[in-house]
This record gives structure tokens, sequence and C-alpha cells, in this order.
């Protein structure tokens, strides 16, 4: 199915994030600054004139080049407000709070400290778990890819802005993001698992970990029915693991450019074929046992990863034989990239929280928080 687009009016709001950063002309400029400090080098070469400084700078800015065009072929940073939020830690242009937080790690966990960064939404009345009264709120929790950090979904994803719209206009409740970081000290491979190797890094137990830290500290409706998970690529299939491994965690996934099983990161974390089927979907599904309803997206792009499109579309076989809610969205003229989770992200949160029956009643738009809230288990055909 390909996607039915947003409202005009809200894909015009999320289209600030395109800036000179996420073209190709850095690149452009850096690499015609780097030829023409060979020819410079050149030059004084023919003179008999012998520098070293332009063919130093000529390599430096090759290598700019370099950099900048990946960039603009991922979409990583797009702008001058995504430098600054990965350089200073804050989101310069969001009407909500953005911060960081430690979430403090087990013993053995094979992890090193790292910075999980939350948005809170306009209005939010803070609180945690033993606080009384006052608005509480769902959580989303956003998971990378690899390579990438926590802060790759508020930089590069550019998530903050986008829930800023999408509640404004009344498309979503608000609601508190989550990102925590999944990487360890030797691979950003890690599929969100626990290896069974001696020292390897615990991962699942640490997102779990932030879960129950989030909900001690902040304004969160501490259950499944208001939780969902959500990643991008190797994000993509941690969401959809922990999602239907943990249904008594999360209640709700969102995968963009999702895989069926952990691949190479996988293998390398554990240490039998058995434990690998154990956290492989495209696996498991057909023995699983599912306690509730779950909505699942699923997102693709039309030009993304051969191997994500074909595995998304088994996953969808298999969910819909489950009987679940599935949405399964094919982004025309999107490739594996941030771009394509920036918009996809978008779509994802508006069908799932409709999906879990929480989206604003017409004509709360732009009211700020709200109370959302829904019967345990409750999720529309």
């Amino acid at each position: 199915m390909v996607q039915d687009a947003l409202p005009d009016a809200v894909l015009q709001q999320l289209q600030h994030r395109e800036g000179l950063l996420g073209t190709w002309w850095p690149a452009a400029v850096l690499a015609a600054l780097a030829l023409g400090l060979v020819l410079l080098g050149v030059r004084l070469r023919s003179r008999g004139r012998r520098h070293w400084l332009p063919g130093v700078a000529a390599a430096v800015a090759l290598a700019a080049a370099v950099a900048a065009g990946v960039n603009a072929w991922t979409g990583y940073l797009p702008s001058a407000q995504a430098v600054e939020a990965l350089a200073s830690g804050r989101v310069p242009d969001t009407d909500g709070t953005v911060t960081q937080v430690s979430v403090p790690l087990r013993a053995g966990s094979g992890l090193e400290p790292s910075q999980t960064w939350v948005y809170t939404p306009p209005g939010y009345d803070g609180g945690g778990a033993g606080a009384s009264g006052g608005t509480r709120y769902p959580v989303v929790y956003l998971f990378h890819g690899e390579p990438g950090s926590s802060a790759d979904w508020f930089t590069a994803g550019d998530v903050a802005h986008t829930a800023d719209v999408l509640i404004h206009d009344g498309l979503i409740p608000p609601v508190v993001l989550v990102a925590p970081d999944l990487t360890a000290p030797d691979t950003d491979d890690t599929e969100c698992l626990d290896s069974t190797r001696p020292g390897g890094p615990q991962v699942e137990t640490h997102v779990l970990d932030v879960v129950s830290y989030v909900d001690a500290h902040y304004a969160t409706r501490a259950d499944p029915e208001h939780r969902v998970d959500a990643g991008m690529s190797m994000g993509a299939y941690c969401a959809v693991d922990l999602g239907l491994r943990h249904q008594d965690v999360f209640g709700a996934i969102i995968g963009l450019e999702a895989f069926g099983n952990p691949g190479r990161g996988g293998r390398e974390a554990l240490t039998s074929e058995a434990q690998y089927r154990a956290v492989s979907p495209d696996r498991y599904l057909p023995q699983l046992t599912m306690t509730r309803r779950t909505p699942v997206y699923l997102g693709t792009a039309q030009d993304g990863d051969p191997v994500s499109a074909r595995e998304t579309s088994r996953l969808v076989a298999e969910l819909e034989a489950k009987g679940l809610p599935v949405q399964h969205d094919v982004e025309a003229g999107q490739q594996h990239d941030w771009d394509f989770a920036a918009l996809g992200i978008a779509h994802g949160l508006v069908w799932t929280f409709d999906q879990l029956g929480l989206a604003p009643a017409r004509g709360q738009a732009g009211q700020g928080a709200s109370s959302p809230s829904a019967p345990a288990g409750t999720a529309a055909p």
C-alpha cells in the first residue's frame, strides 16, 4: 500500500528541516575548493616553489567534501539547527522541551554511561510515578540505527519539531518522546540484544530499565496501552522484536525499514542458533502467542534497502495472520535514510495513536496538553 499523504498544511510545516546542509551544494563547493588548491600547488611547483600548504589544504577540503556528500545522501545533519542540537545537546526550534538524562547502568551491563534524549510536549506539567494528580502522557520510545546514537532522532530525524506540528494540529495527543543510546563500547550493531557472550553488552535489559526510569521520573501513563516503541533500520528491528517479545511493556510498534532478524549483529552477540531464532520475528512469529491486539505500523522506502523491503513484506503477512492491525506504507521517492525516517515517523505516529484510541477529538488542535486515556487493551480494527 502506498501511504496516503498527510494534510498539505502539515507536510509544509515539516519541510522546514530542509536546509543548505542537506543539499549537494556544500559538497560541490568543497570539491571545487579542493580542485583549486591542487591546481595552485601544481602552479607553484611549475615555478620551482614547492610548498606543502596547498596539498594539505586540498586534502582537508576533499575530506570535507566527501563528508558533506555523505551527509547530503543520508540526511544526517539537514540544517544548522541539527548541527546546533548535536553540538549543544539542545533543540533550539521546538515548542516542547528537550533534555538529556543519564539512566543508571546495572553492574555488569557491559555498557558505558550515555545520554538518553527526552522530549516533553508543550504544556507538560511534570511529576514522576509518585506524584498525585496532573496530566499523564503516553510515551514513544525511539530507537536509532547503526551506526548511530541517541541524538539521531532529534538531529537527523527532527522528531521534536514533528511532534510539535502533529500535536498542534490535533493529529496526535501530547506525548513524551524518549531516545536511548543502543551502542556498546566495541560495536554500534547491538540489535538491542542481551549478549550471551562473556562480558557482552546487555542492551535489552538497559532499554527496559530506561522504561522504568522514565515512568519513575516523568508524568507518564505507565502501561502498555500508552507505550509505543519505534525505530529506523536497526532500530526498526529492535522495535518489532522488543514490541512482540515484551507485550507487557509496549502496546504498539512502528518500524521504518525493518528487518525480520538481527543479522550479523545478532550472530556476534549470541552463542547458538536457538538463541538467534528466539529473537528473530521471521522465525518465532508463527508460534508466538499474542496477549494483546498490538497495532504495527511498517514503513519502507520505495528506493530503500531491498532486504528490508523483502523482510518487511514477510513480516506483514505473518502479523496479519495473527489477526493484528497492520499498516504497511511505501514512501514514494524515498531511500534508506533519515529523510525517509523523518517523514515515516509522522505517518506512523498518526496511524498508531488512532489505532490505540488516543487520537485527539476533533476541535482539540492547538489546545496544548490534554489528558489522553483509553480503556486498557483497546485498538481499532
